[in-house]
């Protein structure tokens, strides 16, 4: 088969690259046969293979792009199987099979939280992309469930893949840990949320949970709330940085920025807690990989948030300032729960540590080309 893959947009940091770059190399594990075409607005030095050629977008506004694609793809792919459009967006008249991944719906369920421009896409555009699509892959049963919800998409049109996480998110050792530390010169207790800086993260919330855990519930935690990632270009929160300073919190807050990959694993393993205070999540990789690397979880019961923690999380109904700095102080303040934490954590990511999303996509693949009813 000759198979293209749209995944324009990937280059942008988070769970979407993260998981659309997971299966890309574990389809290219698992299939030397097939030939491969990734669309990219970058390239991507670790994505080789014999059988991949990347060809690179020359647009790089992510508004030309997809008007670039949609009059240039329909045309130059009529040659190809099949296109997976791999990140939410597609186009209009593909002369071939098409599936869409979508990740989430969280620009129509929270559209308070986006640019006009995009929720205007995801209301008007989006589901007549959908409906033209041949077959859809959603990354949860509550992404799933959204879809048919939001655009009446026939359930047997919908196949659930879960993504999986890169094998580096493991226990990191102690060593590592302290090297870890040092280079972001963080303290030995830490609690971590990685994710970008944007709205939807509502990282203001950890923020505010933060200082009362620590004016309230425990005045002598000698520890910090350490905030990995980037300012998301599209959506940013800048109120993060007036929330510390309004708190007092300049010593108790520690910024890294986005960092290299092979870092996380540490951050993760070292943190005597992750925490998620999403609005919304169609699956939240950050909560698989904090699992697989043995960090206790707590999180917003956002999304699909609870599908994917399982028991392994302290979820939060409610969230709110106050039901988030009493789950700080029930973990940070039980060794033993942390460690009960810890145990139903690892359990919990073994089933995304595996490539079963590539099995499943590869199945799909063969499924839509050799006209196998879906």
């Amino acid at each position: 088969m000759k198979i293209a893959i749209e995944a324009l947009g990937i280059h942008n940091h988070g769970g979407g690259r993260s998981a659309t770059l997971n299966l890309l190399g574990n389809l290219l594990a698992l299939d030397q046969k097939n030939h491969y075409l990734v669309i990219l607005s970058q390239p991507e030095p670790n994505l080789v293979a014999e059988n991949l050629h990347q060809w690179i977008a020359p647009a790089k506004n992510r508004f030309l792009v997809r008007i670039w694609a949609q009059l240039t793809l329909p045309f130059k792919l009529r040659h190809y199987d099949l296109i997976h459009f791999a990140k939410n967006l597609s186009v209009f008249g593909m002369p071939i099979p098409s599936i869409v991944t979508m990740y989430d719906l969280t620009t129509l369920i929270h559209p308070e939280l986006f640019p006009k421009v995009d929720v205007c896409y995801w209301q008007n555009i989006q589901k007549y992309t959908l409906r033209g699509a041949s077959h859809l892959i959603a990354i949860s049963e509550t992404t799933k469930q959204d879809i048919q919800a939001h655009f009446g998409v026939d359930p047997p049109k919908i196949s659930v893949v879960y993504p999986s996480i890169h094998p580096r998110f493991q226990p990191a050792t102690d060593r590592q840990i302290a090297e870890t530390r040092g280079r972001y010169s963080l303290p030995e207790n830490y609690v971590l949320h990685v994710g970008r800086i944007d709205r939807k993260n509502n990282i203001t919330l950890l923020i505010e949970a933060f200082a009362h855990y620590l004016q309230d519930l425990n005045q002598n935690y000698p520890g910090a709330l350490v905030i990995v990632g980037e300012e998301y270009p599209k959506s940013p929160d800048r109120s993060v940085y007036t929330t510390v300073e309004r708190l007092a919190l300049q010593d108790k807050v520690i910024f890294t920025g986005r960092v290299p990959a092979s870092d996380l694993p540490a951050l993760y393993s070292g943190a005597q807690a992750a925490l998620i205070s999403s609005h919304h999540e169609g699956f939240c990789l950050v909560a698989a990989e904090a699992m697989a690397c043995g960090a206790p979880l707590i999180a917003n019961s956002a999304g699909a948030i609870p599908e994917v923690t399982g028991d392994a999380a302290l979820l939060l109904e409610d969230p709110g300032v106050e039901s988030l700095a009493l789950a700080l102080e029930d973990v940070l303040d039980n060794p033993d729960l942390q460690i009960q934490m810890r145990e139903a954590g690892l359990k919990q990511a073994q089933q995304y540590q595996n490539n079963n999303d590539a099995v499943d996509t590869l199945n799909l693949y063969r499924k839509l080309v050799q006209g196998t009813p879906q």
